[in-house]
C-alpha cells in the first residue's frame, strides 16, 4: 500500500462521511460556499463619450443542501434596458454556459438588482466546475458586456507557533504524491469561514508538519490540547482555532464534525511508509481578523518529495 493510496483512501471516507452527515432539515439554512464577482467596465462610448462606467457585486451562495441563490447590485448600466445574466467556464468571448439567471432590468437611471434561488441540478453543475477550475459571471445587453471571476477565498497558509510550524497552503491537483514544503487543503470540502471541516494536510518531515507527530508521542500529544492554530484565507483574512483533541492510530473518521461550526483538521502520516495510521488533530474555530494581503498570501515552493 503506497503513501499516495493510503492518503487518497482517507480522504475519500473523509467526503463520503461528511456528505452523509448532512442534516436535512437544517442543511438548507447553513451556506456550504459563497462565490464573489465585482463587476465593473464602461459602457459603449466610454467616458470619453458620456458613457457611464458600470460597478456592482453579485454574489452566488450554494448551501449544504445543494441547492443556492444568486443576488446582484449593479449601478452604471444602460437605462431602460435587459441584461442577460449567466454563470460560465472558458472565456468572456466564448462562455460556455453552466447556469442561466433571471435577466437583469435596468431603470431609467441604469441601476439594477437581482435575487433568485437555484435548484439543485443547476447548482450541482456550477459546483463540479468550481472543484476543479475557476467559473465567472458574465451579463450582457448586446455589445455591453461584462464579465468577472466568481471568486470563493480558499486556505493560504497555516501556522501552530507553539510547534514552529508555519507553511503556505496549497491545492495539489491530480494524484501525484503530495509535495513537499507546503501543506495542502482537501478540495471538496470546506474552508475557514464555511459551516463544516477544512482539512488541511502535510507530511511528517522536517519543516512540516513533523512536530505534530513528535508532540503526539508524548502523553498522547496531551500538551497540544489548547494550543492555537492559525489559518489564513486568499481574501486577507486570519481565522485562529484552538486544539480540542488529538487523535493517534486514525484508521476510520471519529464522529466530530457538525454542519453549524467551523473546524480545522490537520492530517500527517505515522509511519512507517505505506501504512494507513494517521494523525489527526482537531482544532475548533474561536476568532476571525484581518490581515495583511503580504501575510495571508505567502510565496509557495512547493516541491516534489522522493518517496520515504
Amino acid at each position: 500500500m503506497t503513501g499516495l493510496r493510503s492518503r487518497i483512501l482517507l480522504l475519500s471516507v473523509i467526503v463520503a462521511l461528511l456528505v452523509a452527515a448532512i442534516p436535512p432539515t437544517t442543511s438548507a439554512a447553513t451556506i456550504r460556499r459563497t462565490w464573489t464577482a465585482t463587476i465593473s467596465g464602461l459602457i459603449p462610448g466610454g467616458a470619453t463619450a458620456g458613457g457611464a462606467t458600470a460597478s456592482g457585486t453579485a454574489v452566488l451562495v450554494r448551501d449544504w443542501a445543494g441547492t443556492g441563490s444568486f443576488t446582484a447590485q449593479v449601478t452604471g448600466l444602460l437605462p431602460t434596458s435587459t441584461y442577460a445574466v449567466v454563470v460560465y467556464v472558458g472565456t468572456c468571448a466564448k462562455p460556455t454556459v453552466l447556469l442561466r439567471l433571471p435577466n437583469l432590468s435596468v431603470d431609467a437611471d441604469g441601476n439594477a438588482a437581482a435575487a433568485s434561488s437555484v435548484m439543485l441540478a443547476q447548482m450541482a453543475r456550477v459546483w463540479s466546475k468550481a472543484e476543479v477550475g475557476g467559473i465567472a459571471l458574465r451579463i450582457a445587453a448586446g455589445a455591453d458586456v461584462h464579465c468577472a471571476v466568481l471568486a470563493s477565498p480558499v486556505a493560504t497558509r497555516v501556522a501552530v507557533p507553539s510547534l514552529g510550524i508555519d507553511l503556505p497552503i496549497v491545492l495539489q491537483r491530480g494524484n501525484a504524491f503530495p509535495w513537499c514544503n507546503v501543506a495542502m487543503y482537501m478540495n471538496g470540502l470546506s474552508q475557514p469561514g464555511e459551516a463544516g471541516v477544512s482539512f488541511i494536510y502535510a507530511h511528517a518531515r522536517t519543516g512540516m508538519f513533523l512536530p505534530l507527530l513528535k508532540a503526539s508521542l508524548v502523553n498522547n500529544g496531551a500538551r497540544m490540547v489548547g494550543m492555537k492554530v492559525y489559518v489564513w484565507t486568499s481574501d486577507d483574512h486570519q481565522y485562529t482555532y484552538q486544539i480540542t483533541q488529538v487523535r493517534r492510530h486514525q484508521y476510520t473518521l471519529p464522529n466530530l464534525w457538525s454542519m453549524t461550526s467551523q473546524q480545522v483538521w490537520l492530517q500527517t502520516s505515522e509511519g512507517p511508509y505505506g501504512t494507513l495510521n494517521k494523525l489527526m488533530v482537531v482544532a475548533r474555530r474561536i476568532a476571525v481578523t484581518t490581515a495583511t494581503h503580504a501575510a495571508a498570501n505567502p510565496k509557495a515552493r512547493p516541491t516534489v518529495c522522493s518517496l520515504y
